[in-house]
């Protein structure tokens, strides 16, 4: 519906079936968002409890059980940090985009750098340094890649 009313001004019937679903689209992206709160809180409190039996001696049988969380929560850090390292790339990409927009619009760039994103000269350099054949770079397609997943994921 945001599309048709970013293209002009919507019929009646369009707004009115606008105005009906946006109070149920409100409500599921806040029962989405408080489901996704409580699954953080559980993980956290997870590594928490995880934490404090590792500090503990003379664990009891349920304790004991309890600690065999331990793999959970080390899985769930480690995808805690690859989210990190993937929102980190986007806005690394994004900025990046945004300076190369700016070259672009000084005249600063050659249009065999614009076509490859800028970053031609870059990726020579980089690969170059790192001993592998010229061309983009595999930390520029990951940011490249990075940059669109960020942009979906941000809306």
């Amino acid at each position: 519906m945001e599309a048709l009313k970013e293209q002009g001004p919507l019929t009646e019937e369009q707004e009115a079936e606008l105005a009906e679903l946006q109070p149920k689209v409100a409500q599921q992206k806040q029962k989405k968002k408080e489901k996704n709160a409580k699954y953080h809180r559980a993980k956290m409190d997870a590594a928490v409890r995880v934490a404090e039996l590792e500090a503990l001696e003379g664990l009891t049988e349920e304790q004991a059980a309890e600690l065999e969380l331990r793999p959970k929560a080390q899985q769930w850090q480690k995808q805690k940090e690859r989210f990190t390292d993937w929102y980190r790339a986007g806005k690394a990409a994004a900025v990046r985009v945004v300076e190369l927009e700016e070259l672009k619009e000084q005249g600063l760039l050659t249009e065999a750098e614009v076509g490859a994103g800028g970053a031609s000269a870059e990726g020579a350099a980089v690969a170059e340094k790192e001993g592998r054949q010229s061309g983009l770079a595999t930390g520029e397609r990951a940011a490249a890649a990075g940059l669109r997943s960020w942009r979906r994921w941000r809306g």
